[in-house]
């Protein structure tokens, strides 16, 4: 597997320097003046700080760029900002704010009866209200952008809006208006051959089926989503599924085939040297051998998570930990038993 370390270290110089030259062609501007091109670059410099992370400096040059834009009565560049604006907030799950400034972009929108972009932003608006859990709410949004998407003929857009749909619906247990939502979004998928989507919606389908105990229903849709995963080049999306898989066997009893599945899932996960997912894979993989009774496996693999844990810093180490010691007691209960019985003889 190649190593994509020395590319990202790479690639952080790079941005530092385009950052660098940024910020001092910015402090030109502002000493002569020049205001059209402080808006410019500050909404490239915010974009620049986004990028590697700097969230709250993008703000500070994205609100530069607004007042900016505002003053010089620049209609573009202040709806441009806008959106930015709103996206980072969004991101920092200042969802107030994001709404705010989505809403001002609508205004905008709505004065030049911009059909795509008001779709766009009426489902952005629906993120938001997602994010906070305010479902009914984000119905609303979605819907709206929705209708407008069908006017438009937007075939791409509506299916996006229908798995936003079926996934509020499946968060309020609203299961048949979720599987109703979803089998609309697969429709259009497979109307336009649209690979990644199909895998991804018939994934949801499955995950709605599981989270109501269908089983059957469950790994139908599941192997269903396994080929179109694998045929879109989705290594992540196809170990998702695998685990999935897995998960369903446990439940049902396949004990087996369910150690099958996280395996597979497993291989792909060291394919691409992703090591957080990975454990999930093998702690899932250990749990089912302490069912059967495999302690020293479930032991060799829970040895190896935690191991993993460590060096990447993972949160569940503690939780791994204690799974550790409850199996080894097993074992050991196991032995002392054996011990006994053999005393006895």
């Amino acid at each position: 597997m190649p190593d994509a370390t020395p590319a990202s270290q790479a690639a952080q110089p790079q941005n530092s320097r385009s950052v660098q030259a940024l910020e001092s062609e910015l402090e030109e501007r502002r000493l002569a003046g020049d205001a059209a091109a402080v808006g410019e670059i500050c909404m490239r410099l915010g974009e620049a700080y986004a990028a590697r992370g700097s969230l709250r400096s993008a703000l500070t040059v994205f609100e530069e760029a607004l007042k900016t834009f505002e003053e010089g009565e620049n209609r573009g560049g202040r709806l441009q900002c806008l959106k930015s604006l709103a996206g980072l907030c969004y991101r920092e799950g200042a969802w107030d704010r994001a709404l705010d400034l989505y809403h001002q972009a609508l205004a905008l929108l709505a004065a030049a009866e911009e059909q795509a972009e008001i779709a766009l932003t009426h489902s952005q608006i629906g993120s938001v209200y997602q994010g906070q859990g305010d479902w009914e709410k984000a119905l609303a949004a979605y819907r709206r952008s929705l209708e407008i998407r069908q006017h438009l003929g937007d075939t791409r857009g509506m299916a996006l809006l229908y798995n936003n749909l079926g996934a509020v619906f499946a968060r309020q247990e609203r299961w048949e208006e979720a599987r109703q939502a979803w089998g609309e979004c697969l429709a259009l998928h497979e109307g336009t051959g649209e690979v990644t989507g199909q895998a991804i919606t018939l994934g949801n389908l499955g995950s709605l089926a599981q989270r109501q105990g269908q089983w059957a229903d469950a790994l139908t849709w599941y192997e269903r989503s396994l080929p179109l995963y694998r045929k879109s080049g989705d290594v992540v999306g196809e170990a998702t599924i695998h685990n999935n898989i897995g998960f369903v066997h446990k439940q049902v009893g396949r004990l087996d085939q369910a150690v099958a599945a996280y395996q597979e899932g497993l291989k792909l996960l060291h394919r691409i040297g992703d090591s957080l997912r990975a454990t999930v894979a093998m702690y899932n993989m250990a749990i089912v051998h302490e069912d059967q009774g495999n302690y020293r496996e479930a032991l060799r693999l829970l040895g190896q998570v935690i191991e993993m844990d460590r060096r990447i810093g993972h949160p569940d180490l503690r939780r791994d930990m204690e799974t550790f010691r409850r199996v080894r007691q097993k074992l050991d209960a196991g032995r002392d038993e054996k011990r006994m019985q053999e005393e006895r003889a």
